[in-house]
């Protein structure tokens, strides 16, 4: 009885022993706890701080594009600024555009064209063309005389005395004859401004090469463009006499009365407006 005694308390001793033993079975982690330290003073650079497994340095999250109102207010003097320009407001549309200069200069220099127009149109022709021009020559590759072409073409609609040339108001007069004759109708007096300024300026200026088109052939469809702008605004009679005037030479024909319906049959088969079944009731 002895012995079995002594063996129960050894035994009970182990294991209380082992109850006791409070010690972790795995080794300890090495690292120190991690530490985030944040700069507190930038809060609008720094995103937020993603959660992370332990031991891991924290990892901030990409910043989120905020949304600025310049964006929309940009939108709107673009808008502002082309329905000014499209009215002849020259003055209104280049105040639109340095307004967005003032926000944001690189998208004002992406608006070359449209402040060069209204330039023209407060008179800077010259100054105007020129900003067309390169921004075609630097943004499309266009060769130098191709993009003033393409300048000058924009400046006959847009460009106001100033200092216009007598090629640029030549030009203006072409437009406005050809505008009236197939895009907006126009007033006969409209016409008769625009014939005037033709009729001066076609003996002073002349094509600045083989390939200026806009001056070396416009001359010789001026009988058809000038008549077609008096007849849809109404006013055939004019319209005949301008048609008789600038058509092109009969000088083999030499029978007057023959000339002269030649000219009155083609008026009307071609002037629409002034044909015999338009007028008719």
């Amino acid at each position: 009885m002895r012995v079995r005694r002594s063996s129960w308390l050894l035994v009970s001793w182990m294991w209380s022993s082992v109850a006791c033993d409070v010690r972790p079975t795995h080794a300890e982690d090495k690292c120190p706890p991690c530490e985030c330290k944040c700069n507190c003073e930038d809060k609008a650079a720094a995103g937020p701080v993603q959660a992370t497994e332990p031991g891991q340095a924290p990892v901030q999250a990409e910043p989120q594009a905020s949304y600025t109102p310049q964006t929309a207010e940009i939108g709107e003097l673009v808008a502002s600024a082309t329905r000014k320009m499209n009215f002849d407001d020259g003055k209104g549309c280049l105040a639109d555009l340095d307004k967005i200069h003032a926000l944001d200069p690189k998208f004002d220099a992406r608006l070359a064209v449209t402040r060069g127009m209204c330039e023209m149109l407060i008179g800077r022709c010259q100054e105007g063309k020129q900003r067309v021009a390169k921004w075609y020559q630097e943004e499309t590759n266009m060769h130098p005389e191709r993009a003033m072409s393409t300048a000058e073409s924009l400046a006959s609609m847009r460009c106001r005395e100033g200092n216009s040339t007598d090629r640029d108001r030549l030009l203006r007069a072409y437009f406005d004859l050809s505008d009236g004759a197939y895009m907006n109708k126009k007033t006969p007096a409209d016409c008769k401004a625009a014939l005037n300024v033709a009729r001066a300026l076609i003996p002073k200026v002349k094509p600045q090469g083989p390939e200026d088109s806009q001056i070396r052939d416009s001359p010789r469809a001026l009988f058809h463009t000038a008549a077609t702008c008096f007849g849809r605004a109404g006013d055939c009679k004019t319209a005949l006499a301008v048609y008789r005037e600038f058509y092109p030479s009969l000088d083999t024909v030499k029978d007057q009365a023959t000339r002269d319906k030649i000219v009155q049959d083609s008026f009307d088969s071609s002037i629409a407006h002034c044909a015999p079944k338009a007028k008719a009731p």
